[in-house]
């Protein structure tokens, strides 16, 4: 609902977020704190986001956090394949 590869979502796409600057994507509206962070969304960054996202760039839009370790690495390796 939040994400879509096309960008139909509410939030920005996820098509090319693996490697991508942090809230970069034109057309979106990223909250102050992910557009200032620097962050580039390796594999390694992606995984601390969604553990907690608040805790990794405190100020972020961003409420979902997923605990489980698997289904982060198995969702950042979906996110892989999205290509650009």
């Amino acid at each position: 609902m939040c994400h879509a590869p096309a960008g139909d979502g509410q939030g920005p796409s996820l098509k090319g977020v693996v490697g991508r600057k942090a809230g970069t994507l034109p057309g979106f509206s990223y909250s102050a704190a992910l557009a200032a962070s620097g962050l580039t969304w390796t594999a390694a960054n992606l995984d601390r986001f969604l553990a907690g996202p608040q805790d990794f760039v405190p100020g972020t839009a961003m409420q979902v956090m997923i605990a489980d370790p698997v289904q982060r690495r198995d969702l950042i390796a979906y996110l892989a394949t999205l290509g650009k």
